[in-house]
């Protein structure tokens, strides 16, 4: 059960970060002092009931499948047919976000191209919100799930550098911030049908377009 074991400590570590990230300190002391007192067959129990493990085995979903099945709060800023795009609760950076595949991926190469083009959005929204110096793509397997960093860069930040924890509000600002940004760039409808009115209607002609020769 060594791997069972492993896989239960990086449960609880995520559900800490989680825990301290959206309650305040004195109800994430109560959740948390709760959760340290249990023992190992109680934690999984819990676990079971809060369908972060199957019930009927001890294969447990990883936070990140939590995430994307809804039962773990997160704060979306982009979503495609295979992917989700989300502000990460303890960023390395401003704007630090991460690309998670529907789909239990266990291996960079299996990473759906959906996945792919969502990472490019969202580092498009990023350099056009907060103008990094560069905004990094980084893919890294957690709890056996493959997920995308994106990782705006404003001096030398990384992966490995000190996080900072975010409550929910804040969170919540910097996709408003996003949000505003992207709105305020891109034309609305009604500019759109208003520049295709502006344009001219193109001639056709015998010049810029193939014609069937007409028959005797």
């Amino acid at each position: 059960m060594p791997e069972l074991k492993k896989d239960l400590e990086n449960i609880k570590q995520k559900l800490t970060e989680h825990i301290k990230s959206n309650y305040d300190p004195e109800k994430a002391e109560e959740f948390l002092s709760n959760i340290n007192s249990m023992s190992e067959e109680e934690f999984v129990f819990f676990l079971k009931e809060q369908g972060l493990i199957k019930k009927g085995d001890e294969k447990q979903r990883c936070i990140f499948c939590s995430i994307v099945f809804g039962d773990v709060p997160s704060t979306k800023i982009g979503e495609n047919e295979k992917a989700i795009a989300i502000l990460d609760l303890n960023p390395a950076s401003l704007g630090h976000s991460l690309i998670i595949p529907k789909e239990h991926i266990e291996s960079q190469e299996k990473i759906p191209g959906e996945a792919g083009k969502l990472a490019l959005e969202t580092k498009g929204k990023l350099e056009r919100t907060f103008n990094p110096k560069k905004v990094e793509m980084i893919a890294s397997n957690i709890m056996g799930h493959e997920i995308i960093n994106i990782l705006p860069v404003y001096q030398n930040e990384s992966l490995d550098s000190e996080r900072k924890k975010m409550s929910q509000d804040d969170l919540e600002k910097i996709k408003e911030t996003i949000e505003k940004k992207i709105s305020e760039e891109d034309p609305t409808e009604e500019e759109v049908l208003e520049e295709k009115k502006e344009k001219p209607a193109e001639e056709i002609n015998e010049k810029n377009t193939w014609l069937p020769k007409r028959l005797p």
